[in-house]
């Protein structure tokens, strides 16, 4: 495993602190789980980017995303943005719901 090293502010540093206090876990653990959780969210919204501009399908940016098809359409309604397939696409949801 890397190590990298980044500097935080002393608030950013007490509210790490505290989460890790309430959950009963070191402060890495806590920045580790919140960068996963932010890695992941910037895949989604890099995805929904492409989708949004037309340059991918759901289906495709939902795989980008590392994600299920089903959540990518979750974060599209969160987002308020809507939702627009082909019939391929939608034989292929068809047949997960199977």
């Amino acid at each position: 495993m890397a190590v990298t090293t980044v500097r935080l502010g002393n608030e950013t540093l007490r509210e790490l602190d505290a989460l890790a206090e309430q959950k009963g876990v070191d402060r890495t653990t806590v920045l580790k789980k919140a960068l996963d959780l932010g890695v992941r969210e910037i895949k989604i919204d890099m995805a929904v980017d492409r989708y949004q501009r037309g340059l991918t399908s759901a289906w495709r940016a939902a795989q980008e995303a590392g994600i299920n098809l089903w959540e990518f359409i979750d974060g599209l309604k969160k987002r308020e943005i809507g939702f627009v397939t082909s019939e391929e696409d939608l034989e292929r949801m068809l047949e997960d719901f199977r």
